[in-house]
């Protein structure tokens, strides 16, 4: 299974070894996660679809993803953290906070001639962040700056 596998770089843990080791014989954790850098999309794409070999154990894989206080999450439209990461089970939309993708954002006035996911309308604007009336995206969100000044 791990054939035309290379780690051109150590393996490393997303934290410190003594600490994981710390928490593990606490009790407070039963695994930890483990970077490998590999050469090549089709080896990498090949590890998430199959999973990797260790010690006779098959684990299955994800991408890292290096997300920060200025990462948007395109589900929530929530500043902190991105989808794959995301905790919630509902979606917002950035636009109004609707119950919807802003893909899918859709005006509810009745004369509004806005076409789906059209990012004007006539509705009132409304952050799912900080309450505010602007959209997720706006700059003048106290949340999103927050965000920038802290990446």
């Amino acid at each position: 299974m791990n054939e035309g596998v290379a780690i051109p770089a150590q393996v490393r843990w997303l934290s410190n070894l003594s600490i994981i080791r710390e928490r593990e014989q606490r009790g407070e954790i039963k695994a930890s996660s483990v970077v490998f850098i590999l050469t090549g999309k089709k080896v990498a794409q090949r590890l998430v679809n199959k999973g990797e070999i260790a010690a006779g154990v098959l684990y299955q894989l994800e991408p890292y993803t290096n997300a920060g206080t200025d990462s948007l999450c395109k589900f929530r439209c929530g500043w902190g953290h991105i989808r794959s990461k995301c905790s919630h089970h509902q979606q917002k939309c950035g636009y109004c906070a609707g119950t919807h993708q802003l893909s899918e954002h859709r005006c509810n006035v009745v004369r509004c001639a806005s076409k789906q996911g059209a990012v004007y309308s006539l509705m009132q604007e409304r952050c799912l962040n900080c309450k505010g009336n602007h959209n997720a995206l706006s700059g003048n969100c106290a949340k999103k700056i927050k965000a920038i000044t802290m990446a």
